[in-house]
């Protein structure tokens, strides 16, 4: 069964709205009928009696059975049930009683809900004599009527009446009860999509994610939260690129939103700036078609690098607190990504200056092989590709490659330098810089994932490497890759004792050695790649662009953190 919304009416604060006479336009509206009817389903099951709904300012008449529409209450009537304030029985004559109470309907007006009964033997009042006479009534139709109400003794009519009471009271309590818990669950679900987007864009704050792409996220969820007309984020990207994304109709272009943040300097930016009712404001006057907004900083000063705006909130609602805290969450969330991002890239300068003088530390004490370790890192690289691994394992194949003979740091300099055939002790010397490396770089944690390369391009296929004389794919395949790149440089270069190797004899010799010395599946690559290699050997200048610098931020970030 239906129920309806009602509320005991204040008399005091109604009876000057009842407007006697005067009929509304929209006295029988589908609506209204759909109200009335509800509320005659729930008098009839709660008493059992013939039951009516009377609305004094509409002049409305609706019943539950065939009671005669010329028994609508008179305003004597209606205030008395007014001024019972609940439930009451009303007598209308000696023996003809109402039982009833004013409820106050969805729109806003006052209805009296109500019964009718009769007390023994009862002859019609005067008043329904003129009703019904002005209705054509005959005096034994009258009658009929009289005497089919239902008889009910005086002490039973009052505990029904209490009953109803209780029944409608229950209702209303239920009813709010229900508005309660409507609103709850509204508020709930509200809160799990705020949560909901909050952890989203958590889950995206790696150093690998683009800015862009968390701004371009949070503007595709942010309208089934606040549903404004429109909603901005503004970017500083790096020091000379900017981002202006928009969602939906934003009434400020970029240009117009600089203007808006630049009236607002002295606003204490911890909270966000919230703006309503701007139509008839001087400041609504400058910015035409803005009604309201709120604009918060992403990120704190000095570190502010951008504005998130949201503009003209839907069906004229004004912005509070909740819409204030979720933009300013965000704001906080994007500001701290784009700051970390900043720090990484500090973080980031400072690694690759240390691998660069690293490297310049050891082209100082061997200058004959200035260029080297950045050729085999080329060369690696692309012998990498050739093998279809990943961006980030090709990154860490270079890196590794670049500092693959930092050890010789700590191998004497006469012996590095020495023109002539080195003697079976200054080779087991040249034997420990693989391992003096790795002494070297494993203090440093951001370099832990290129150790291997460091440490095992020596090794050899067939177990006859040093410095652990591991055999096959015990080698890690990092060091495998750089293994041949290191050869193929070393043999190609010029050295003081010596030129470099013909290409010829140079594959001939990888060739012989593929499954002995080599990787076979690493020196198959080579072989697909070979014109490249030759070609990056060719135009490598010791001089020219830093490429570990030109590392992506995306990868390095990966890498190093």
């Amino acid at each position: 069964m239906a129920t309806i919304s009602i509320e005991y009416s204040n008399p005091l604060a109604t009876q000057k709205d009842l407007a006697w006479g005067v009929e509304s336009i929209n006295r029988t509206s589908p609506e209204c009928d759909q109200v009335a009817s509800s509320l005659l389903e729930e008098m009839a099951a709660a008493t059992g009696l013939p039951s009516f709904v009377w609305i004094p300012c509409r002049r409305y008449w609706k019943s539950e059975t065939s009671l005669p529409t010329w028994l609508t209450l008179s305003p004597a009537m209606v205030d008395r049930f007014l001024y019972a304030n609940g439930s009451t029985l009303v007598d209308l004559g000696p023996s003809i009683r109402f039982l009833g109470f004013p409820v106050t309907l969805p729109t806003g007006e006052v209805a009296i809900l109500g019964s009718v009964a009769r007390e023994g033997a009862a002859n019609a009042p005067a008043e329904w004599i003129l009703a019904a006479t002005d209705a054509g009534w005959s005096q034994a139709e009258l009658t009929q009527f009289v005497d089919s109400l239902l008889c009910i003794p005086r002490p039973t009519l009052d505990r029904l009446c209490a009953l109803a009471g209780r029944h409608f009271s229950s209702m209303r309590t239920v009813d709010r009860l229900d508005d309660e818990l409507q609103q709850l669950t509204s508020q709930i679900e509200y809160t799990f999509e705020e949560i909901s987007l909050l952890h989203s864009l958590t889950q995206r704050l790696q150093l690998s994610r683009s800015p862009l792409e968390l701004a371009n996220h949070c503007l595709a969820r942010l309208h089934s939260l606040i549903p404004a007309s429109g909603n901005a984020i503004w970017m500083q990207v790096d020091h000379d690129r900017h981002h202006f994304s928009v969602e939906g109709h934003l009434p400020l272009d970029e240009f117009q939103l600089a203007r808006l943040t630049s009236r607002f300097e002295e606003h204490d930016w911890s909270r966000p700036l919230v703006k309503n009712n701007l139509a008839k404001t001087l400041l609504g006057a400058d910015f035409p078609g803005l009604q309201n907004f709120i604009l918060v900083p992403i990120g704190e000063a000095p570190f502010r690098r951008g504005w998130i705006v949201s503009c003209n909130l839907s069906d004229d609602k004004e912005y509070g607190s909740v819409e204030a805290s979720l933009l300013g969450s965000i704001g906080t969330i994007l500001g701290t990504h784009l700051r970390n991002i900043e720090l990484y890239r500090e973080h980031q300068s400072l690694v690759i200056s240390f691998v660069r003088s690293l490297v310049q530390t050891l082209d100082a004490k061997d200058p004959y092989t200035r260029g080297h370790s950045e050729r085999v890192a080329l060369i690696a690289r692309r012998l990498g590709q050739e093998l279809r691994l990943p961006a980030d394992d090709l990154e860490d194949i270079y890196m590794s490659s670049m500092l693959h003979d930092i050890g010789k740091i700590g191998v004497d300099d006469r012996i590095l330098r020495k023109p002539d055939q080195l003697t079976p002790e200054e080779f087991r010397a040249i034997q420990q810089h693989p391992m003096i490396g790795y002494r070297i770089l494993k203090q440093l944690k951001n370099l832990q994932h290129i150790l291997p390369g460091v440490r095992s391009h020596h090794e050899a296929f067939n177990g006859k490497g040093y410095p652990d004389c591991l055999k096959g794919e015990e080698i890690p395949l990092m060091a495998r890759i750089i293994a041949v790149a290191d050869s193929y440089d070393a043999m190609c270069s010029d050295r003081p004792y010596r030129k470099g190797m013909p290409l010829e004899r140079l594959e001939e010799i990888f060739r012989r050695g593929s499954g002995l010395q080599w990787d076979p599946n690493v020196i198959d690559a080579y072989f697909a790649a070979r014109e490249d290699i030759s070609e990056i050997c060719r135009a490598y200048s010791p001089t020219g662009t830093d490429l570990l610098a030109e590392l992506p931020i995306e990868t390095m970030a990966r890498r190093f953190l």
